[in-house]
C-alpha cells in the first residue's frame, strides 16, 4: 500500500489512513510505503542550497520541525523520540553543508531523504497505537547505482536485499511501514529515485515480495474515462492495461507515470489505484492484459495543438509536451493552454485496447462529430489509439460528445 503526499499531508489525513491499513492487515500482511508531506522535499532541497550558498537555512528547518511536531502532538505521539532523532540528524547534516560551502548531488539525495523518514515515523506511531507495527528503512532493501538524484535500480540486488531485510520483518509483523522515493547504493550511500519515486518503490517491493497486489492510494478514484475537469461525468474504469496507461500518459492525461509501476506489472502483480478520501470505491486495477476482449474507445485525452516553427516561444500558460508532424505540418502539443494566441486545433487521443478489433471506435467518432456539429479528421493511429483533430472552437464540445458514446457502453463501477 502506497500513500502519497496528499494522503499524508497532516494529522487528519494520517488518521484517515489508519482504518484503511487496519482493514487490509486484518486479511493480509501489509507493507505501507509513504511519501513525504507535500512540499517538504522542496523545502529540504532549499535548505541544502541555502546552506551551501551561505544563506540562512535554519528558519526552513524550524518550519519543517514545527510542522511535524505539531502533527505528532495532534496524534498524541509526544514525546516523539524517533522523530526528534531524525530532526537532529537533519540539522547536523545541514550544518555540515554550510561549513563545507558546497552541496553535491550526493548531498542533495541525503538531505531529500529526511522527508520520507519523518512521515514514515509519524505513520508508524499512529498505527502502533492500535496494533503491532514495524518500521523499516527502505534504503536497506532498494539498491541502486550511484547516479544521484535519479538513481537506477539494481533489480537483482534489490530482490536479494528485500528477501533478507524486509521479508523476515513481514513474517513477524502484520504491518510494516517504510518509505518511498529513497534507496541506497550497494555501499549504503543514500540515493533517490526521481519523479514518481514512491510509486516506483511500491512497485519494486511488491514485485520483489511477490505481493498479491500493489495499491496506490491517492486523491482520485482510479483511472478515468476522461479528465473530470473537462468532462464532469467522467467515470473510473474498473480495469485498464499498462499499454493503455502508456498511451494516455503520452498524450497528456494525468495518470500514473507508466515506468513507475512497470516492475509490478512485469511480475504479474496487479496495481490498484484507489482514493484515500473515498476508500469504499474499488478504484482501477492496472493489469498486463484484459481478461475479456474489448472494442471501441475506452478513455480519452485532449491536447491543444498549434503550428510551430523552430523560433516559436513555448506558451507560458500551458504545459508543453512534444513536437509532432501531422500530415506534413509541424505542431506543438500543449496541455491546458488558455492563451489567446492562434491555436487552430485540438487533438483528441482515443484509447482502447481493442480499438482496431471492430469498427466501433470509428462509429463513435462519427457519431460524436455529427452530434457536436464539427468536422473530425483522423490524423494518426497506434496499436491501441486513434488520434482525431478538430477545430479548437469545438474541441470541448466534441470531447464531451465523444465521451457520451463511451457512456453507452457498460462500465461497471461500484461506489
Amino acid at each position: 500500500m502506497k500513500f502519497g503526499g496528499t494522503s499524508v499531508a497532516g494529522s487528519d489525513q494520517l488518521r484517515r489512513i489508519v482504518p484503511i491499513v487496519r482493514q487490509a492487515a486484518h486479511h493480509y500482511r501489509v507493507v505501507v510505503v509513504v511519501s513525504a508531506f507535500r512540499g517538504v522535499t522542496d523545502a529540504l532541497l532549499s535548505i541544502a542550497r541555502d546552506a551551501a550558498a551561505g544563506k540562512p537555512w535554519d528558519g526552513t528547518w524550524h518550519s519543517i520541525a514545527e510542522q511535524h511536531r505539531r502533527v505528532a502532538d495532534d496524534l498524541g505521539l509526544l514525546p516523539w523520540h524517533h522523530g526528534e532523532a531524525v530532526l537532529e540528524e537533519l540539522y547536523a547534516f545541514a550544518t555540515g553543508i554550510s561549513l563545507l560551502g558546497e552541496c553535491t548531488p550526493r548531498m542533495l539525495d541525503a538531505i531529500a531523504a529526511y522527508g520520507e523518514l519523518l512521515s514514515s515515523r509519524l505513520l508508524e506511531g499512529v498505527l502502533a497505537q492500535s496494533a503491532e507495527v514495524a518500521w523499516h528503512d527502505a534504503r536497506t532493501s532498494i539498491i541502486t547505482d550511484a547516479c544521484f538524484t535519479n538513481a537506477h535500480v539494481d533489480w537483482e540486488r534489490t530482490k536479494a536485499a528485500t528477501s533478507t531485510t524486509l521479508k523476515p520483518l513481514l513474517e513477524r509483523y502484520c504491518t510494516v511501514v517504510t518509505q518511498g522515493f529513497i534507496a541506497s547504493t550497494a555501499n549504503g550511500v543514500t540515493t533517490t529515485l526521481g519523479r514518481g519515486g514512491s510509486d516506483y518503490s511500491a512497485a519494486l517491493l511488491g514485485a520483489a515480495l511477490g505481493a498479491g497486489s500493489v495499491e496506490i492510494w491517492t486523491d482520485v478514484s482510479g483511472i478515468y474515462t476522461a479528465d473530470p475537469r473537462l468532462v464532469p461525468d467522467a467515470r473510473s474504469l474498473p480495469h485498464v492495461t499498462i499499454s493503455e496507461i502508456r498511451t494516455l500518459a503520452a498524450y497528456g492525461a494525468n495518470v500514473l507515470h507508466p515506468l513507475t509501476i512497470e516492475p509490478a506489472i512485469e511480475y504479474d502483480v496487479p496495481v490498484v489505484v484507489r482514493n484515500t478520501f473515498e476508500p469504499s470505491h474499488p478504484g482501477t486495477v492496472i493489469v498486463s492484459r484484459l481478461d475479456t476482449p474489448t472494442d471501441g474507445i475506452r478513455a480519452l485525452a485532449m491536447l491543444d495543438v498549434y503550428r510551430s516553427t523552430d523560433s516559436d516561444v513555448l506558451p507560458e500558460d500551458g504545459e508543453f509536451l512534444a513536437i509532432v508532424h501531422i500530415r506534413g505540418e509541424r505542431y506543438q502539443l500543449v496541455r491546458h493552454a488558455l492563451c489567446d494566441r492562434d491555436i487552430p486545433a485540438t487533438l483528441v487521443c482515443c484509447v482502447g485496447e481493442g480499438i482496431h478489433r471492430t469498427n466501433r471506435g470509428l462509429e463513435q467518432i462519427i457519431a460524436a462529430s455529427n452530434h457536436a456539429g464539427c468536422a473530425a479528421t483522423i490524423v494518426g493511429s497506434g496499436a491501441n489509439a486513434l488520434l482525431v483533430m478538430v477545430d479548437r472552437d469545438c474541441g470541448y464540445r466534441f470531447l464531451r460528445a465523444l465521451h457520451e458514446t463511451l457512456c453507452h457502453q457498460q462500465i461497471e463501477v461500484t461506489a
